[in-house]
């Protein structure tokens, strides 16, 4: 085993996040509803410093509720735990752009750099595994790769985006498929958002076609969710994609400033922000994550911060 790379800092009352109550139960899951959100915690500033970002990009968050940062200017990755203790994974020559990063069972860090054109592997405490493509290996794989994500057996799914298409890869870094879209008049334009549920399913925000598909398991059409435009459901360049306890898809709908979550049928259910305040006036917001207790994590990238989001308990 290599020493950790993670450096270490322990933030002050600026950003540090609530300690959570671990012997709270999470709260069971209940139907869908219509049910506002507001803004719980505002996670970060511009800057160098840990615990500051630069044009943040994907969020992950792991089943501890540590939240991973793809801090892509500062070309680093942030790891951010409830007490509010803040590490950083990066340093000299290691990330470039880092966009998007996922996180296993095991604390396994997966990390893709749009600079780079490459996949990076950690262990728990940062040490190097392995990587694919990149200047370094001869071969192009990846072409600006911006998302990336974990299924339920370990296949790890990049949205390769200039390359017009999702490549899938065991564990251990090996090539398994690609997919360029569930038909020909479903092509991708420039995926920047992948996501697997329970079932197997591929979620992909069709970045350029302002839309989400679902493809089943084997690669069929299964669902299109949102159409172009700034209503409510419909979407504007959509980037990150995640589900939370519900089975509810969030989008992060980027050309439109906002993030939206659908039901599992597709139909939108809440729109953040229903009129732009102050704390929820987003700009181009790249990622979102749910953690294991149902609070949302949203990248407000051109913002340079973190937005932790709760039910506030109003019905709409």
């Amino acid at each position: 085993m290599s020493e950790s790379r993670f450096q270490y800092l322990e933030i002050g009352a600026r950003v540090r996040r609530p300690t959570v109550v671990t012997e709270e139960e999470p709260a069971a899951a209940a139907p869908v509803e219509r049910i506002a959100f507001r803004v719980a915690e505002t996670i970060g500033s511009f800057g160098t410093a840990l615990g500051q970002f630069s044009k943040p990009g994907g969020i992950a968050v792991d089943r501890n509720s540590n939240v991973y940062v793809a801090d892509s200017c500062n070309h680093r990755i942030q790891k951010i735990t409830p007490a509010g203790e803040v590490y950083g994974l990066g340093g000299e020559g290691l990330f470039l752009y880092p966009q998007g990063v996922a996180v296993d069972h095991t604390g396994n860090i997966y990390i893709v750099e749009q600079g780079a054109n490459r996949l990076q592997k950690f262990g728990p405490r940062g040490q190097w595994l392995f990587a694919v493509g990149g200047p370094e290996s001869g071969q192009a794989r990846f072409a600006s790769p911006t998302d990336i994500c974990i299924d339920s057996y370990h296949h790890v799914y990049i949205a390769d985006t200039d390359n017009n298409r999702v490549s899938c890869y065991s564990a251990t870094g090996q090539w398994q498929i690609d997919f360029h879209g569930p038909t020909s008049d479903l092509s991708f334009g420039r995926p920047q958002g992948v996501m697997v549920d329970g079932l197997g399913r591929l979620y992909v925000s069709d970045t350029m076609h302002h839309r989400v598909l679902r493809i089943t398991p084997d690669g069929r059409f299964d669902a299109l969710i949102g159409r172009p435009g700034p209503s409510a459901g419909e979407l504007s360049e959509p980037r990150g994609l995640a589900l939370d306890l519900d089975g509810c898809l969030w989008v992060a709908d980027a050309g439109n400033d906002r993030v939206q979550k659908f039901s599992p049928e597709g139909d939108a259910v809440c729109c953040l922000p229903e009129t732009p305040s102050r704390k929820m006036d987003l700009a181009s917001p790249s990622s979102v994550a749910v953690d294991p207790r149902g609070s949302v994590y949203v990248s407000d990238s051109l913002r340079h911060r973190i937005l932790r989001l709760v039910p506030s308990g109003e019905r709409r």
